[in-house]
């Protein structure tokens, strides 16, 4: 368990997320900007505080016009332009953002690779080709670099499967830069157990509530992540709506879809353009069988943004159910298009698959899903009802033991793997669940 955590005042909470907006913004990790800014802006303080300037490295300002050239190529997403731009620059911002334009570069050459994201070749063909000469030039530095190097070196290290070398990385990472969410966020989806997520050496900072929140809801510890986001609900967070989206999340997976969906709507009031977690919100309706506000959500989201994964996503369980699977399929397959890495797109698209009979397309789809997240247990619940429904028991066994490790409480799971050890004639067995 890490130490105690003494509890800041409301404005030094604002400064030290207005300072992790800043210096994450400068560096172009855009998402953890985003989310620092959005949190500043739901804390309620007498003061304004004015976002503050950044700790530069000594190097930094005899290159800092390169840099910022640099900088706007890579907002530009001109990633390889990027990279050259910062080819004789020394300092650690700019070498940070060098590497950083190189990964990027290497994920969207990779992307561009996939012609189609599923019946083509398998996902392992397709990597990122600078991995290894970003692991070799990061690790030439690894004494020397900040918290953002190690961050970086933390992603590589994950990409490359190397877990254990890459949890340590983004520990160096957060020890360094505290205010760094984006190692907190990888890290936590790098703990695979309870005991591993409490048990990790993290720093005595109050961003630990927010890992831990994080953390639990990625290994489905409802109790303890409904706990966290409650009270961080609780202590100046109230108007965030990412907290709001959390705690949607959390009442998602406990089954609890009123909750979710006073939530997810509460969400909407307080950002109606937000697409983010828009799709689990589609899931919730679905499951509530509430076809006109599923209707109304999809137009919504095809307003804001039609090409968003989320916006598919919605479509895609709109038209399931409608009945109409070709089309959810064509929806889902977009999302996955879209973005790849989104595993409930994939595991929707395989129980698409399964409604029209292609268990070979649903299989694939459901191993996409789990390589997106491990953790998700209704991909192996959809692997298990697959095999079963191709009368391979053993296979279909295999695939509810691991549902059952992840999410023993649900019923669907505990009675799918019942039947199996009863098909299996393992009475027993069945009889111990």
């Amino acid at each position: 368990m890490a130490a105690h955590v003494e509890s800041p005042t409301l404005l030094q909470l604002k400064k030290d997320l207005l300072l992790c907006f800043r210096e994450c913004s400068d560096k172009g990790l855009l998402h953890a900007a985003n989310w620092a800014i959005e949190l500043a802006n739901s804390i309620a303080t007498v003061e304004q505080p004015a976002v503050p300037d950044v700790h530069r490295s000594s190097l930094f300002h005899a290159e800092s016009i390169q840099y910022y050239v640099g900088k706007s190529l890579f907002d530009l997403r001109e990633f390889r332009r990027a990279a050259h731009a910062l080819i004789d620059c020394k300092s650690d911002e700019a070498f940070f953002l060098r590497s950083y334009s190189l990964y990027f570069a290497g994920e969207k050459a990779k992307e561009d690779e996939q012609v189609d994201v599923i019946g083509t070749v398998e996902p392992a063909e397709f990597v990122n080709k600078e991995l290894l000469g970003l692991k070799s030039a990061l690790a030439t530095r690894a004494g020397q670099l900040d918290g953002y190097g190690y961050y970086l070196y933390g992603i590589v290290l994950k990409e490359l499967k190397q877990a254990e070398d890459a949890r340590q990385m983004l520990l160096k990472s957060v020890h360094l830069c505290p205010l760094l969410w984006s190692s907190w966020q990888e890290l936590a989806k790098l703990c695979d157990s309870r005991d591993m997520l409490y048990g990790l050496p993290v720093p005595a900072h109050w961003l630990r509530d927010f890992f831990l929140a994080a953390g639990s809801l990625e290994l489905l510890l409802t109790d303890d992540a409904l706990a966290y986001y409650t009270n961080l609900s609780q202590v100046g967070f109230g108007s965030s709506s990412y907290i709001h989206s959390q705690l949607a999340l959390v009442h998602y997976h406990t089954k609890e879809f009123n909750l979710a969906a006073a939530n997810f709507e509460c969400v909407r009031s307080l950002d109606p353009y937000k697409l983010t977690t828009l799709d689990t919100y589609s899931n919730v309706l679905f499951v509530m069988e509430r076809l006109n506000d599923l209707c109304r959500l999809a137009q919504d989201a095809v307003k804001i943004d039609k090409y968003r994964a989320e916006t598919c996503s919605v479509l895609g369980n709109f038209y399931s159910l409608e009945g109409d699977h070709e089309k959810a399929v064509a929806y889902f397959r977009r999302a996955v298009r879209l973005n790849r890495h989104d595993q409930s797109a994939w595991i929707l698209l395989g129980h698409e698959y399964l409604e029209l009979k292609n268990c070979t397309m649903a299989i694939e789809a459901y191993n996409r899903g789990l390589e997106a997240n491990r953790h998700d247990f209704r991909a192996y619940y959809g692997l298990g009802h697959t095999y079963e429904i191709l009368k391979m028991p053993y296979f279909a066994l295999h695939y509810y033991k691991q549902s059952f490790k992840l999410k023993s409480s649900d019923p669907r799971v505990l009675y799918a793997l019942g039947y199996c050890y009863d098909q299996l004639g393992q009475v027993e067995e069945a009889k111990r669940l």
